[in-house]
């Protein structure tokens, strides 16, 4: 929202302006508080360290299908907001707190006559933001190298416990996102970018999860070049992570020579059978994904 602020001249030559009181209440800014101040050719950008307020929502789901509660409840999450009130005449208590173990730090705090008050008790810290970017980065290199290992060896997973193994990646992809949109950024381009970088990252932990159900639930052809072209892939994700915190034009080479021979190997294995056929669609997809998150690092580092 624009608004004209008057400038006003110190006694030392210095010039001051007010804070608008929405912004300030908003922001949890008070007289102990810094800002960071960017200027950006005529603008002058004011940033305050601080988590965001979230806010409220209400929503009505007495027309909603029940599968689709937990989706509109990690929407309103990953938005950043802190207090959900829900109405709905059907009991939804369990569709509700089967939700809220894969969302951290929200609770059911109240319900009664047909309305359920959800609330953000954590007070997560979301300032250390690069800490929970690497975390989840590094559940999805673990979570690949975990495929890996049970695909081509004893294959000891099961849909059951893949379904468990999945359900925590997600759980800190979307507190990521929650938290990206729970601070602030000077520049809103890096906060674009960083914001699809954990879709990003979601994604490529759909595709290794749908990899590894492809191969429990189907005879998927396991030979050499295909493990050979999984393990490239797997290389792929581990380049793009260096990548984001070794920033050098060398890796970027690296990373998209790298997809160019797995397509080019993956368009060769044409006599395979359907499953074999989608697990190496999944394999390819995960290392075309990391190949955009290079291309977002770029946009943020340069």
């Amino acid at each position: 929202m624009q608004m004209k602020r008057k400038i006003i001249k110190q006694a030392n030559q210095a010039y001051t302006l007010t804070l608008p009181i929405d912004w300030v209440r908003r922001n949890r800014i008070d007289e102990k508080s810094e800002v960071d101040v960017s200027e950006v050719e005529k603008s002058l950008i004011i940033n305050s360290s601080n988590p965001v307020s979230g806010g409220k929502a209400k929503i009505d789901l007495n027309e909603i299908n029940s599968k689709n509660i937990c989706r509109i409840i990690s929407a309103l999450y990953a938005k950043g907001i802190d207090e959900i009130e829900i109405e709905s005449e059907k009991d939804i208590s369990s569709d509700i707190l089967s939700y809220l173990n894969q969302a951290l730090g929200y609770a059911l705090v109240e319900q009664k006559k047909g309305i359920y008050i959800i609330k953000d008790i954590g007070g997560g810290n979301y300032k250390d933001l690069d800490e929970i970017l690497k975390r989840v980065f590094q559940m999805l290199i673990l979570f690949y190298e975990s495929a890996i290992k049970d695909i081509f060896g004893e294959s000891k997973e099961n849909l059951e416990s893949l379904r468990a193994r999945d359900l925590e990646v997600n759980k800190f992809c979307l507190y990521l996102q929650r938290a990206i949109n729970k601070s602030s950024y000077p520049d809103s381009i890096k906060g674009r970018a960083l914001f699809t970088y954990s879709f990003e990252l979601e994604k490529i932990g759909d595709e290794i999860h749908r990899s590894w159900r492809t191969a429990i639930k189907y005879k998927v052809n396991k030979s050499r070049q295909i493990k050979d072209l999984t393990e490239m892939s797997m290389e792929g994700l581990a380049k793009a992570f260096e990548m984001h915190y070794q920033f050098n034009s060398k890796k970027i080479e690296e990373i998209y020579s790298l997809r160019d021979k797995i397509r080019e190997m993956a368009d060769k294995l044409t006599k395979l059978d359907s499953p074999s056929l989608r697990f190496v669609r999944h394999i390819v997809l995960i290392v075309e994904d990391a190949a955009d998150l290079s291309h977002l690092t770029l946009m943020m580092k340069l």
